[in-house]
């Protein structure tokens, strides 16, 4: 447990590091895009390098166990994988359906036909995942 503090103190200084260096080193405007990149991570390291180390003294190491054996059963669930699948199917469904308006709407307003035909090749990937991946599933089970 207290390696995992340790990890979770030097990620926290990192995003520190990286916020300081954004603000310091990166404020000219030709490096503005690097220093909105060290501001995100930074942001997003120190946040995270917090929860975790107050996590880390709020919750004891038996109870994480506890936690940790909880949400394996959950995870496991034949009704909770039950649910997952049906709502990755749904969502798959509508997200076909709003791409394809999408493409639609892009070729109405004229857009370049580079655009058209990356969102048309996210429909046509979509498709083939679904053709390979239910062979796959089809013979493992």
């Amino acid at each position: 447990m207290k390696r995992k503090r340790i990890l979770y103190l030097l990620q926290f200084i990192l995003g520190a590091v990286l916020i300081a260096m954004s603000i310091l080193v990166f404020a000219s405007d030709n490096t503005k895009m690097i220093s909105g990149l060290c501001i995100g991570f930074g942001a997003v390291m120190l946040v995270f390098g917090i929860g975790s180390l107050i996590r880390s003294f709020v919750v004891s190491a038996v109870e994480d166990k506890e936690i940790k054996r909880i949400k394996n059963i959950e995870v496991n669930d034949e009704r909770n994988v039950r649910i997952r699948e049906k709502t990755g199917f749904m969502v798959s469904r509508i997200m076909n359906y709003v791409l394809s308006a999408f493409i639609l709407i892009l070729g109405f307003l004229g857009a370049d036909k580079v655009i058209i035909i990356m969102a048309v090749s996210l429909i046509i990937i979509e498709f083939i995942s679904v053709i390979i991946f239910s062979n796959y599933y089809a013979k493992k089970y």
